[in-house]
Parts: structure tokens; sequence; C-alpha cells
């Protein structure tokens, strides 16, 4: 999940954003959630009482406090949230790098390039570290989400098969505890507030979208080479949920 901040006093540029961002996630299958403020001073005092946001929007010129002195008084705080600034005002510009920006918009907004600023900062958000945690003989185990390749399930035991730096990173390496007793409903359950994209492409498969190497309309082959079979009452929606993850039409155009 990514939570998202959108700080401007302009009520129908808040909402503009707020849907923007929301038909991209719907079509790149990304769980956000946004949070709205009309000024700066809201957006401090509800980071303050703890909440956490991945990335901000932030108009620059606003009432009671500058999107500038909001942006300051956040980065006191520690908060490494990712800003992007959205101002017809460029002359701003100079004063922006104190707060360590990572884009600016300017209004009125292209919706191309608002789209690939979005994009961007999703990419940069997901290279926290996420794991998928589970229990394994009593014990607590915890395996990096970008390290998956997909998930399977055989008499009620789910199988992970991960990446091969874990298993060289690992000299008390063994395949035995990436196994656990459970139900692959759950895992897509859980995997669905993370922000690493997975598919399921068979009652059995759950996939990682980044480790597809090439897919067919019957089955998908993953970057270590297994082929992996979709099943015929989820092949359409697998096809049409893998072109938009990857901003092509059914018929493989941009």
């Amino acid at each position: 999940m990514i939570n998202i901040a959108i700080c401007d006093d302009d009520e129908v540029m808040t909402s503009l954003i707020e849907e923007m961002l929301y038909k991209i996630a719907e079509k790149q299958h990304i769980n956000i959630d946004c949070a709205v403020f009309f000024d700066g001073s809201t957006l401090v005092e509800n980071i303050r009482q703890g909440s956490y946001y991945d990335l901000i929007y932030l108009d620059i010129e606003m009432n009671k406090i500058s999107g500038i002195s909001a942006a300051e008084l956040i980065r006191n705080m520690d908060i490494p949230a990712l800003i992007v600034y959205v101002s017809g005002y460029e002359q701003h510009l100079k004063e922006l790098f104190n707060t360590e920006p990572f884009r600016f918009l300017s209004k009125p907004i292209n919706a191309e390039t608002f789209h690939s600023v979005f994009i961007a900062a999703y990419k940069h958000i997901r290279q926290k570290a996420e794991y998928f945690s589970y229990t394994y003989n009593k014990n607590f185990i915890k395996v990096p989400l970008n390290q998956i390749y997909y998930f399977e399930s055989r008499s009620r035991v789910i199988y992970i098969h991960v990446v091969e730096i874990i298993k060289l990173e690992n000299t008390e390496y063994d395949e035995t505890e990436y196994r656990f007793y459970g139900k692959m409903n759950d895992v897509e359950k859980q995997l669905s507030e993370s922000n690493v994209r997975f598919i399921r492409i068979h009652q059995s498969y759950l996939v990682n979208y980044d480790f597809i190497k090439s897919m067919n309309f019957t089955s998908v082959v993953m970057s270590d080479g297994t082929s992996l079979q979709i099943s015929e009452n989820r092949q359409k929606s697998v096809h049409a949920q893998f072109f938009s993850m990857t901003g092509m039409d059914v018929h493989g155009n941009k």
C-alpha cells in the first residue's frame, strides 16, 4: 500500500490529482490510499500526530503556510516521504532544493507528465525492503518480496520459490524452510497490501510480475526458466492484468 497526501488550497486541483492517481493505480494494479489537505498546517499537524505518507503532492502558494514552509517542517521531523511540488509559479524553484523535492509539476498539469512522475515515484518507493513473513517449525521467517519468483500450493503446503541470490548468500540455506502450511487465498490477501505486484495465474500459482520472462495464452515462463500453467478460467483476466501492468493493451500496443 502506498500512502499519499495531496495538499492544495484549490479543491478542484486536489480532486483532479486524486482522480488521476486512482485511475493510474487501478490500471497499474497498485494499491494506494489518498488523504487530502487544503492547507500546509493541517498536513504538518496530521504527520506530527503519527500519520505516515510515502508520497506528498504539495502546492507552493497556499494560505496560512506555504508549501515550502510545510515541507521544511516535515523534513525537520526526519520524514523521508517523496515530495512532488505542484505549482504554476516556477520562480520558486531555487527555494525548493533545501526540502529535497522528488519532482516539480507545473500547472496546468500535463496528464502524461503526471503519469511518468507517479510511476517514477512508485519505483523509488518499491526499493524499500518488504518481506513476506510466515512461521515454520515454530520459527518466524522473513523473505524479501523482491527475491521471490512465485508461490506454489501443493497438498495444503505453500512453497516459496526464491532467486538464486538467497541460496548463495545464506550458507545454511535449506530449501525445506521455504514452505509452510497455508492457503493461497490468504497469501494473496497478505500480498495485496505490498508494493510488489503478484498475479494469481492458477489456483496453485501466485507469480511475481517482475520475474515473468515471457507469456503466452496458456503459460508463463519465469526468469529462472520455470514454465507455469495459466488455468483456463483465468487466462483472459491474467493477460489483461499483465498487459495493463506493462502499459500495453491486449494487442501488445503501447
